[in-house]
């Protein structure tokens, strides 16, 4: 009996979970309540407070409990990289917007934890940790083209860090306009047509 109520306990912090995440999603971190969470997913309010503490704390429980496509799709590229860094960069660029495009999780925290220009109060405790997460993908993308040049696919300069730089902004910029529009255009077909014009004025050898 005691393992059916751990489990039904879990079960019901789960849907918490991805009742938060929906709402955060939907209606912004400041415009959504505990209270309306707890109603949305059909729980009592104590029930939301035996698992969380407060919003924030549910906010960090989320923000743990998902992954964002960068780092799988890196580590499916990673031998990839060792062949042909361009190449294994394209389909890392590609992985990752086709990860967001069937993935409804990652879209929605995308939206709630990188997409706002100025965090709030409750995802505040979560700063340095979206910081090292955007740093690491900026990081995934030097590797590929450092590796390029080294395979001297690319020019010496502009260096691997800029060309990342540059590599990443874009990318985000097709996110927070997809996310924007609520999917109001092929992510796909757009991110296609992105990469090869990134690609396009790359330095190349």
């Amino acid at each position: 009996m005691a393992r059916r109520t751990r489990e039904e306990a879990e079960q019901t912090r789960q849907l918490l979970l991805e009742t938060g995440l929906k709402l955060f999603s939907e209606q912004g971190v400041e415009a959504t309540t505990l209270k309306q969470i707890a109603q949305q997913a059909g729980v009592t309010h104590g029930a939301l407070y035996w698992h969380f503490r407060n919003r924030a704390d549910l906010l960090q429980q989320i923000h743990h409990a998902w992954m964002l496509p960068f780092e799988s799709v890196w580590l499916e590229q990673c031998q990839a990289l060792q062949q042909d860094a361009l190449a294994a960069l394209k389909l890392y660029l590609r992985g990752v917007l086709e990860g967001f495009e069937r993935d409804p999780g990652a879209r929605d925290l995308y939206r709630v934890f990188y997409q706002p220009v100025v965090l709030c109060t409750d995802l505040q405790p979560l700063a340095d940790s979206l910081e090292h997460n955007r740093t690491l993908w900026l990081e995934q993308m030097r590797q590929f083209l450092k590796q390029a040049r080294k395979q001297k696919q690319l020019r010496k300069k502009p260096d691997p860090a800029s060309l990342a730089f540059t590599l990443q902004q874009a990318l985000n910029g097709l996110l927070h306009e997809w996310l924007r529009s609520g999917g109001g255009f092929d992510l796909g077909a757009e991110g296609e047509q992105l990469v090869e014009v990134l690609f396009a004025g790359l330095p190349y050898k």
